[in-house]
């Protein structure tokens, strides 16, 4: 299944990144998706991406460098439940947008 990251952040190289299907996204989205990846990889280290799968399921993935010792997985993985919980309105107005502005669903499908 192929794979459309949306935004990506890295504490290697501390730089972030949004992909070209994001300049429809709203500007709080943006800023909000930011301001959580650069505090995840501030206390975990490593490359948070947030992206969809081609049917437009959302995915969060951590992953890093294999010489990293201080990489946190258990903690990123804690983060991400978390992000997932608490940000679940923030996460439900992302796959909408995607569906609507970047597959081009219509209503009815929408809801599959």
């Amino acid at each position: 299944m192929e794979k459309d990251i949306i935004f990506a952040v890295s504490s290697y190289n501390q730089k972030y990144y949004f992909g070209e299907s994001t300049k429809t996204l709203p500007i709080d989205i943006k800023s909000r998706l930011k301001e959580i990846g650069i505090y995840i990889v501030n206390k975990v280290n490593g490359i948070i991406s947030i992206g969809f799968y081609n049917d437009g399921n959302l995915f969060i993935e951590h992953s890093f460098n294999e010489d990293d010792f201080f990489c946190d997985e258990i903690g990123a993985r804690l983060e991400i439940d978390k992000l997932q919980k608490e940000e679940k309105e923030l996460l439900e107005s992302l796959r909408m947008w995607y569906k609507v502005f970047v597959l081009k669903l219509n209503e009815m499908e929408i809801d599959r």
